[in-house]
C-alpha cells in the first residue's frame, strides 16, 4: 500500500508542471468597441483607457495610429481568434509617448498588404525627436503571410523604452519579428514563449540597432526559411552592426530550411549566453554564424554560466549544460546526458557541454538581467519538470522513500 501511495504522489508531481506566465492586472473596460466604430474611436480614446473589443471582424483600410497615450487594448472573445482585425490597407501603429505604455492582448491581426501588421513607429512630423515609451504585446495571433510581409516591426528610426512580445502566434511571409533598423532601446527587449513561423527570418535584430539593457529571446518555437534568429545585418559590413549590453538566448526550439539557426553579428558590451536550446536546423544539419571579430571568446558562452543539478536516466548530476544540435551525434560514454566531444561553432567558439538528448524537459528561474546564484533543477531524458526548489527536494525525498520501500519488498 505504501508503495502505491508513493507512486501516486510522484505521478501527481510529474503531471502538474507550472510556468510563469506574464499577465497585466485585470481591469474593467472603460470603452467597448464593435466592428462598426473601431478606427476613429480607438484613435480618439483618452489616455488611461481600457479599450475592449467585442467579438467580430474589424476591417481596416488605412493606418490606425495610436500615439501619445497609455492604453490597454484587449479582446473579449473566448478565443483569441474571436476578435480579428483585418488590415486591408495600412498597419496598426503603436507609439506611446516616453512615459506611457500601450498593451495589446487577446486579439488576432491579419495583414493583406506588404506593410507590417503591427508597427512600433512614430509616424508624425518628420524631423521631430519623439521618444516612444513601452509596448507590450501578449496572447496575439498575427498573420502576415498572404502579402509576404513582416508581422511585427519595432522601428525603423525610433528610440523606445522597452518592448515585450509574449505568449503569441506569429506567422509571416517574410520576417516574424524585427527590431530595427536604426532603432535604440533604452531598456529591455523581451521575446518569450511564442510560436513564430516565417518565410525568411524568425527574429531579426538590426541592422544599426542598440539595446542598452538586455535582449532576451527565450522559450520560443521558431521555424524559418532562411535563418531562425538573426542579430545583425543580412547585407554585410556596409551597415552598422547592432550593439547589445546583454544577450540571453535560452530554451528555444529553432528549425530552418537552410540549416542556419542563429546568426550573431553584433557588438556585445557585457555578455551573451546561449544555452538549453534545441537546434534542429533542416533536420539533419545545423549552422551557427558568429562573427568572431564582433563577438570575442570572452563575451559569449554556449552553456549555462553556472553548474546545474539535474536528473538524467534515473541519476542525479551537477554540471554545466549547453545546447542540443541535431547533427552532433558523438558518443555520451558516461551516460550523463552530455556529449563527450565539444560542438565546434567557429574557429574560436565551441559548446563544451552539448546535450545528448533532444527530449529535454527543463524549467529555469529567470537568469536575466542578473544570473541567479542558487542551483536550478533541470529534468532531462524523460524526467520530471521541476518548477521550484521546494518541489525538487520533495521529489528527492519521495524518491528515496520509494527506493527504500522497493528494496524491502524485494527482499
Amino acid at each position: 500500500m505504501l508503495y502505491l501511495i508513493l507512486i501516486t504522489l510522484l505521478l501527481t508531481l510529474h503531471s502538474t508542471p507550472h510556468y510563469i506566465v506574464y499577465s497585466e492586472l485585470t481591469s474593467n473596460c472603460t470603452l467597448v468597441l464593435s466592428p462598426g466604430n473601431f478606427t476613429s474611436s480607438i484613435e480618439d480614446a483618452p489616455s488611461g483607457s481600457v479599450v475592449c473589443l467585442l467579438p467580430g471582424v474589424y476591417s481596416v483600410d488605412r493606418d490606425v495610429n495610436i500615439a501619445n497615450k497609455s492604453l490597454i487594448i484587449q479582446g473579449l472573445g473566448v478565443q483569441v481568434s474571436d476578435v480579428k482585425i483585418v488590415l486591408i490597407g495600412g498597419s496598426l501603429k503603436l507609439a506611446p509617448s516616453e512615459n506611457d505604455t500601450i498593451v495589446v492582448r487577446g486579439i488576432s491581426v491579419e495583414a493583406l498588404t506588404t506593410n507590417p501588421a503591427i508597427e512600433v513607429y512614430w509616424s508624425g512630423k518628420k524631423g521631430v525627436n519623439f521618444d516612444i515609451g513601452v509596448v507590450k504585446l501578449e496572447n496575439l495571433i498575427i498573420n502576415a503571410t498572404q502579402a509576404i510581409a513582416t508581422s511585427i516591426q519595432v522601428g525603423p528610426h525610433v528610440k523606445f523604452k522597452a518592448f515585450e512580445l509574449r505568449n503569441s502566434e506569429i506567422y509571416a511571409g517574410e520576417i516574424g519579428v524585427q527590431v530595427g533598423p536604426d532603432t535604440v532601446a533604452s531598456g529591455a527587449v523581451i521575446i518569450t514563449n511564442n510560436t513564430i513561423q516565417a518565410g525568411k527570418v524568425g527574429v531579426q535584430i538590426g541592422p544599426s540597432t542598440q539595446v542598452a539593457d538586455y535582449l532576451e529571446i527565450s522559450r520560443n518555437t521558431i521555424e524559418a526559411g532562411i535563418v531562425g534568429i538573426r542579430i545583425g545585418s543580412p547585407t554585410g559590413p556596409d551597415q552598422a552592426p547592432p550593439s547589445l549590453d546583454r544577450l540571453v538566448i535560452v530554451r528555444n526550439i529553432i528549425a530552418s530550411n537552410s540549416s542556419n539557426v542563429l546568426e550573431i553579428k553584433s557588438v556585445i558590451r557585457n555578455y551573451a549566453h546561449v544555452y538549453l536550446n534545441i537546434f534542429i536546423g533542416d533536420g539533419s544539419s545545423v549552422s551557427l554564424n558568429i562573427d568572431t571579430n564582433l563577438v570575442p571568446l570572452d563575451k559569449i558562452l554556449f552553456n549555462t554560466p553556472y553548474k546545474l543539478t539535474y536528473f538524467y536516466n534515473g541519476k542525479i548530476y551537477t554540471n554545466y549544460l549547453g545546447n542540443y544540435y541535431v547533427d552532433w551525434t558523438m558518443p555520451d560514454n558516461d551516460a550523463d546526458g552530455i556529449v563527450d566531444e565539444p560542438r565546434i561553432i567557429t574557429q574560436i567558439h565551441k559548446d563544451s557541454y552539448p546535450l545528448a538528448d533532444s527530449s529535454i524537459l527543463y524549467y529555469i528561474e529567470q537568469p536575466w538581467p542578473s544570473e541567479p546564484s542558487e542551483e536550478i533543477y533541470i529534468a532531462m531524458g524523460g524526467g520530471v519538470l521541476l518548477d521550484t526548489l521546494i518541489e525538487s527536494y520533495v521529489l528527492l525525498v519521495f524518491g528515496a522513500l520509494l527506493f527504500v520501500v522497493t528494496r524491502r519488498f524485494s527482499s
